[in-house]
């Protein structure tokens, strides 16, 4: 959570602050298609903002949203470890988005394991893919979002999303090796395509009915994927702007003093494919913490590994028994 720090602030600043904010949120808003109004027990609301990853207009509109409300908190569908997102320029994420050298990859493979360096390798590559053909880079209605709370008074900014790694951990023990060697193979080569599809695609998904075909396709062809990387996490997602949905506690001059809430308001920015989970899940609760669990590497998962890590050391004595010989042929 990137929070406001109001120690510093005066009783009288913060009230007239809060009160002129109050002033100019705009009363009976129109509602676009791809923007929903949920309510909570105490009355705070949250303004929830479906986007599309690659489009401008995605970008206009979480700035309007945010502009016209005044939010006292925005919650972004971003974890932790991908925070660097909210800052870095444009083009450090063009240049940065299709490097993952050798290095990198075996770093990766000590650290998470194989599975999840596979995967980690199969969504750059994604992305990658999608930058070349849009000319843009994605998350940019979250870095949007974060400069435009940014100017808000007393707005605080969330990471409402699962760690990635959490994520890419639960995907790799949810589905089969072979069900990660096909998608991995299918997607190695798309670039080899002749047919620049990307913006197709991405004109149809920004028709809601499509999107919401397209998920429900993905999910009768691989129903445990779909639940570990959409359905967990509109769960996941739904606790973490109830959490940030809280009516705001004003300070008390005198001890005496009756204690003053407000509800507070919300923008949340989420993928337009997490809208219709996080309506549906608005008012029931989650056990968060079995969201999180790092599940076990399976058997196959640890053959593998184990495989690969005896393969790598292997290699590496068969090249210093060559180089050896090598060396007492030229020099005995």
């Amino acid at each position: 959570m990137l929070k406001f720090d109001w120690s510093n602030v005066s009783y009288e600043e913060i009230t007239s602050t809060i009160m002129a904010k109050i002033e100019k949120r705009q009363k009976n808003l129109k509602l676009k298609s791809n923007i929903c109004e949920l309510v909570t027990e105490d009355g705070c609301k949250v303004y929830l903002v479906g986007t599309i990853h690659f489009s401008k207009q995605s970008i206009k509109d979480v700035q309007q949203i945010i502009q016209e409300v005044q939010p006292d908190a925005v919650v972004l569908e971003v974890c932790q470890y991908r925070e660097q997102l909210l800052t870095l320029d444009e083009q450090s994420l063009l240049n940065g988005s299709k490097t993952f050298d050798t290095r990198t990859m075996l770093h990766s493979i000590k650290q998470f394991g194989l599975i999840h360096t596979l995967w980690s390798m199969l969504f750059l590559r994604i992305s990658a893919y999608l930058i070349d053909e849009l000319g843009m880079a994605p998350g940019g209605e979250f870095r949007k979002a974060f400069r435009e709370a940014q100017k808000i008074p007393f707005c605080n900014v969330y990471l409402g999303d699962r760690s990635i790694f959490i994520t890419f951990q639960r995907v790799a023990a949810a589905l089969s090796f072979w069900d990660l060697v096909k998608a991995f193979v299918g997607f190695i080569y798309v670039k080899s395509s002749t047919v620049s599809v990307g913006k197709v695609i991405m004109k149809e998904l920004k028709q809601k009915d499509r999107l919401e075909e397209e998920i429900q396709m993905t999910m009768k062809k691989v129903p445990e994927f779909y639940r570990v990387l959409v359905t967990e996490r509109d769960a996941y997602l739904t606790q973490s702007l109830k959490q940030a949905a809280k009516p705001i506690v004003l300070p008390k001059i005198l001890r005496s003093d009756t204690q003053t809430f407000i509800p507070s308001v919300v923008v949340g920015v989420v993928g337009i494919g997490h809208v219709a989970g996080i309506k549906k899940n608005w008012n029931k609760k989650f056990d968060t913490q079995e969201l999180v669990r790092s599940p076990n590497p399976s058997l196959f998962t640890r053959v593998l590994q184990i495989a690969f890590v005896v393969t790598k050391y292997g290699l590496k004595m068969i090249f210093y028994y060559k180089t050896a010989q090598t060396l007492i042929w030229l020099f005995c």
